[in-house]
């Protein structure tokens, strides 16, 4: 049906939304807990912001990743494939299409 989402955009918008959040999330804990005071070694927040810059670090590369990996495929796609495919697949000479070459 037109109207509904298949399972496959509904996964991929819950995902974007969850990481969407996660990154929000953990930068706004890190902005607002930034100038804290701190008690030591064993510093709770020291910790909890270790572990929000940790995932913002992680969720970036794999987003860049992603995306390198997408325009990639795209570029080989639209432009490569079908450079080759003329070449390979269906070679075509001025001899095949009856041209003459005359002055």
């Amino acid at each position: 049906m037109k109207g509904r989402l298949n399972l496959r955009r509904w996964a991929a918008l819950v995902t974007a939304l969850i990481l969407t959040v996660v990154l929000w999330g953990s930068s706004v804990f890190v902005f607002t807990h930034l100038s804290h005071e701190c008690t030591g070694r064993n510093c709770r927040v020291c910790h909890e912001l270790e572990i929000c810059v940790s995932a913002i670090s992680v969720i970036s590369e794999a987003i860049g990743t992603a995306t390198a990996v997408v325009v990639s495929c795209q570029i080989i796609n639209y432009t490569v494939l079908p450079y080759f495919a003329g070449l390979f697949l269906c070679p075509v000479s001025l001899v095949d299409l009856k041209i003459r070459m005359d002055d």
